[in-house]
């Protein structure tokens, strides 16, 4: 095929592009069409981010989700968190709010959850670890992600027998240049380091350790129940054949519920060991 031949096809594709262009924005301004072939990285960057930014999406309305409370004794409460955290499931303020309604000295959050956003999770965790009253956390069967850090705000942790637990390192999306994903790449590394504090505050581990596990061998780590308990993350494995109260509270099979007073001062000795551990390793 001779030159001036390939030449013309390639003008002419060309010509059908902008033509296409100018259909597509005919209330626009020719300045603005020549604008967009050159290519406008600030508008493609903020389209990209927008894409993945689960915290608002821009163009999708959205229906806010009703969280479940419930009473499950006299002097107890229970909130449901089952659901994903953040834009698509539970935000933050919804579940604040909701805890703002409950009056009861104590609450058990029972969890059921793939995480969401790291910022909605830590909203969360920070109203659970400052709210008055006294707070339990059951996981029911899966706290991954965010719902995980959120599980360590109880004042006790509880997990099902049959349920999982799992950690791992922050996620994002960035677009732009080199400098663009090197502050991603800060930004991560700062939210790791806090996660990693809070895991390591209730395990009574060095944050090094829990940064290693937040790695994983991929992408994170699965706890087992057992695995759970044995690695300080949880303080009970709730056994499905023993008899719990209204409250949600383990009974000795045959036996009576132990005391709530001797229950918080067993948690805050839990929690001393762990402070102990921790700074004979430093």
């Amino acid at each position: 095929m001779p030159s001036y031949i390939g030449m013309l096809i390639f003008v002419l594709l060309l010509a059908c592009l902008f033509a296409a262009m100018v259909l597509r924005n005919r209330s626009r301004p020719v300045g603005y069409l020549v604008f967009n072939l050159a290519g406008d990285k600030t508008a493609a960057r903020a389209a990209w981010k927008a894409r993945f930014e689960n915290r608002r999406p821009p163009t999708e309305p959205r229906q806010a989700k009703k969280i479940e409370i419930k009473a499950s004794s006299a002097d107890t409460t229970d909130i449901l968190l089952y659901d994903e955290i953040g834009w698509y499931g539970v935000t933050a303020k919804e579940f604040i709010a909701a805890l703002a309604t409950i009056t009861t000295p104590n609450i058990c959050v029972r969890i059921n959850s793939p995480g969401g956003d790291v910022f909605d999770g830590l909203a969360i965790y920070n109203a659970l670890k400052s709210h008055k009253g006294n707070v339990v956390c059951v996981v029911d069967g899966l706290a991954a992600s965010a719902a995980s850090f959120i599980a360590m705000a109880g004042t006790t942790v509880s997990i099902h027998e049959s349920a999982m637990l799992m950690i791992h390192r922050a996620w994002g999306f960035a677009i732009g240049n080199e400098a663009d994903m090197t502050e991603m790449a800060k930004v991560l590394a700062k939210i790791d380091g806090q996660l990693a504090g809070i895991y390591a505050k209730q395990t009574g581990k060095k944050a090094e350790e829990m940064l290693a596990l937040m790695a994983g061998d991929s992408d994170g780590t699965w706890f087992t129940a057992q695995e759970a308990a044995d690695g300080g993350f949880v303080d009970e494995i709730i056994d499905p054949d023993a008899e719990t109260d209204d409250a949600g509270k383990t009974v000795a099979p045959g036996g009576e519920d132990e005391d709530p007073e001797m229950a918080k001062a067993m948690a805050r000795f839990q929690a001393m060991r762990r402070r102990v551990a921790l700074a004979e390793q430093d």
